[in-house]
C-alpha cells in the first residue's frame, strides 16, 4: 500500500500522544460504492483484531480495515490544511473535512 502523508498532515499527526495509534475508519454507507473515511480515530495502542491489519508511512502506524488497501486501490494521500485532514486516492478527493477524535 502507498500511503502518502504530506508535510503538514505529519506535523498534525506527530502531535498524538505516546500510547495512542491511529485508526482510520471506513463509512460503508447503504451501498458498496461508498467508501469514504469518515474519522480518524486516536485509540489506545493494541494489535489489529482478526478484521484489521496496521500499515505504516514513515514512523506514523494506522489500523485500517483489512479491505482497506483494495478499497483505495493500493493508493492514498493524506493532508492536512484549514484545521483538517483531506484524504486522496490518486485524482479523487475523499473527504474535506476529517478531524481528529480521541477515544
Amino acid at each position: 500500500m502507498k500511503l502518502e502523508i504530506t508535510e503538514s498532515a505529519k506535523e498534525k499527526l506527530y502531535e498524538i500522544p505516546d500510547g495512542k495509534i491511529i485508526q482510520l475508519s471506513l463509512d460503508r454507507g447503504s451501498c458498496d460504492i461508498v467508501n469514504n473515511l469518515y474519522e480518524i480515530k486516536l485509540v489506545e495502542n493494541r494489535e489489529p483484531d482478526s478484521t484489521e491489519k496496521i500499515i505504516q508511512s514513515d514512523d506514523l502506524y494506522f489500523i485500517v480495515d483489512g479491505d482497506f488497501e483494495d478499497t483505495y486501490g493500493h493508493e492514498l494521500t493524506i493532508d492536512y490544511k484549514n484545521n483538517f485532514f483531506v484524504f486522496k486516492n490518486k485524482n479523487q478527493t475523499f473527504n474535506n473535512r476529517i478531524g481528529l477524535r480521541y477515544v
